[in-house]
């Protein structure tokens, strides 16, 4: 389940850290080193507290706290624009979505193709992880600034498993923190959160001060949501 976390509540420490400026925050009181996890892998860090309840760690870029070393994500190989085209149809089959005008591969289905990774699997074609949404908010405009959010609908994500020539869905599942707070989602290649041997992918995004951060365990081909927290507000 995700956990909505409110700067309003007095309660245990959150799990996702969360960028507020150049700093890393995270809800909560930490007294002593804590491990965060995030794209460099695990580090180290003393937190400062303040007077509303947050721990500050210093320059961002952590996005989990852990108690255990994870590997940094893989750095995930570029994918061709016909296969973002192909994947940005297959994603409008989960999502559901309208004519699109757009040109862009990306967007030409009428969804946002947001992050897509391809996954090597042992003895077996690859499979290809992909976000989407629904709306095309958040994407640069030609004339600056980016396109906002125009239905209440637009922030409805979705995270899919996809078969190596994109004709199948093999898997589905949405993602809360987008939708809850509208930031774009985005991926990183999967890691072994939890030392079990499986493969963990964070879906992770921010915005206007909100935020989210939320992994989903990949089971053989097979998505089942895992931990997760976002902000609605974020100092």
């Amino acid at each position: 389940m995700l956990a909505v976390a409110l700067l309003a509540c007095s309660q245990a420490p959150d799990v996702g850290v969360y960028r507020s400026g150049r700093n890393a925050v995270l809800r909560g009181k930490l007294e002593g080193e804590v491990m965060l996890w995030g794209p460099e892998g695990t580090a180290r860090r003393t937190p400062t507290l303040d007077d509303k309840g947050n721990s500050w760690l210093g320059e961002a870029g952590p996005l989990w706290r852990t108690s255990r070393e994870i590997p940094a994500p893989a750095k995930a190989a570029p994918v061709t624009a016909a296969l973002a085209e192909r994947a940005s149809f297959r994603m409008r089959e989960v999502i559901g979505a309208e004519a699109s005008a757009y040109p862009e591969a990306d967007r030409a289905s009428g969804v946002a193709l947001r992050s897509m990774i391809k996954v090597r699997q042992d003895l077996a074609p690859p499979v290809y992880l992909v976000v989407a949404t629904r709306g095309q908010h958040g994407i640069p405009q030609p004339g600056g600034g980016s396109s906002p959010v125009s239905d209440p609908r637009d922030c409805q994500a979705s995270l899919a498993i996809l078969d190596a020539e994109m004709e199948k869905v093999l898997s589905s599942i949405p993602v809360d923190g987008a939708t809850v707070t509208c930031a774009v989602p985005s991926l990183l290649s999967p890691v072994d959160k939890d030392g079990d041997g499986g493969r963990d992918v964070i879906v992770h995004g921010q915005a206007d001060g909100k935020g989210f951060r939320q992994w989903f365990a990949i089971d053989g081909n097979q998505l089942v949501p895992g931990p997760g927290s976002a902000w609605t507000e974020i100092p």
